[in-house]
């Protein structure tokens, strides 16, 4: 799985109904003149991103997951072909979203009362619905044409929090309160894919929606330890909890508890 301009899992069940076992993922890497994650380069090839997905799959689930690369200039034929389409895109953007909450709750601001400042909001179009969904109190968009009239430090001496998805950010603009994606986005989609997968895989769901991404969002801020942005990725509960608050949203049945090996 790499981001969404350059691929994605398709998850497919394969007769098992709601269950997990039986079914298949395909983890796709589509090589096409787009690539980077928030303005930066990528530190991997697309396909070494989609071997470590879907070896992240077989070792956190129950599925089976194949490795399909691709050349094409049009990933939307892929992705219309599949039951199941996730992008990278979407899982960073569940977990961006979920440390903006755990910077607000370090800082003992409920997130009706957070004010937050996205710079490069188009990069990740469901941020912003997914942060109104998860309750924050307010969000500004920030450009860098606005630099002249509101410099970003100043902004941010009245807000909370600032996601710096262009990275555009000057040092210090926003000390210990900004929310980055890494160049390697592999980290972040790691905390999300596999409880996702788990929750959606098998109950014919076909898009990620609004409501989808941020149970993602809750089930990661819950685990989150208090001095932490994110949960760490060998927690024993992660897949488990995403895959409930997820299932649980769409009003499926709870897929599994724990998974090891």
């Amino acid at each position: 799985m790499t981001n969404n301009h350059d691929g994605g899992a398709s998850g497919s069940p394969d007769g098992a109904g709601p269950a997990l076992t039986g079914v298949s993922v395909a983890v796709v890497a589509v090589s096409t003149t787009r690539s980077g994650t928030a303005g930066s380069a990528r530190t991997r090839p697309p396909w070494v991103a989609m071997e470590d997905y879907a070896a992240l799959i077989r070792e956190r689930t129950p599925m089976r997951a194949l490795c399909l690369t691709v050349t094409t200039s049009e990933p939307h034929i892929l992705t219309e072909r599949g039951p199941v389409i996730l992008t990278e895109l979407d899982v960073l953007t569940a977990a961006v979203a979920a440390a903006t909450i755990t910077t607000l709750r370090r800082r003992s601001v409920p997130p009706r009362a957070g004010r937050v400042v996205i710079t490069g909001a188009s990069w990740a179009p469901l941020l912003a619905p997914v942060l109104i969904a998860s309750r924050v109190g307010d969000l500004s968009s920030w450009h860098k044409r606005d630099a002249e009239a509101f410099p970003l430090r100043r902004l941010m001496e009245h807000n909370d929090v600032l996601v710096d998805l262009s990275g555009c950010a000057p040092d210090g603009a926003a000390l210990g309160r900004t929310v980055t994606v890494p160049a390697d986005g592999f980290a972040y989609g790691a905390l999300v894919l596999p409880g996702l997968l788990a929750a959606l895989c098998g109950h014919q769901v076909r898009t990620v929606t609004v409501e989808v991404v941020p149970a993602c969002v809750r089930a990661l801020a819950l685990i989150t330890p208090a001095d932490q942005m994110l949960p760490f990725a060998d927690d024993r509960l992660l897949v488990s909890a995403v895959a409930r608050h997820v299932s649980r949203a769409l009003g499926h049945p709870v897929p599994y508890r724990d998974h090891h090996r």
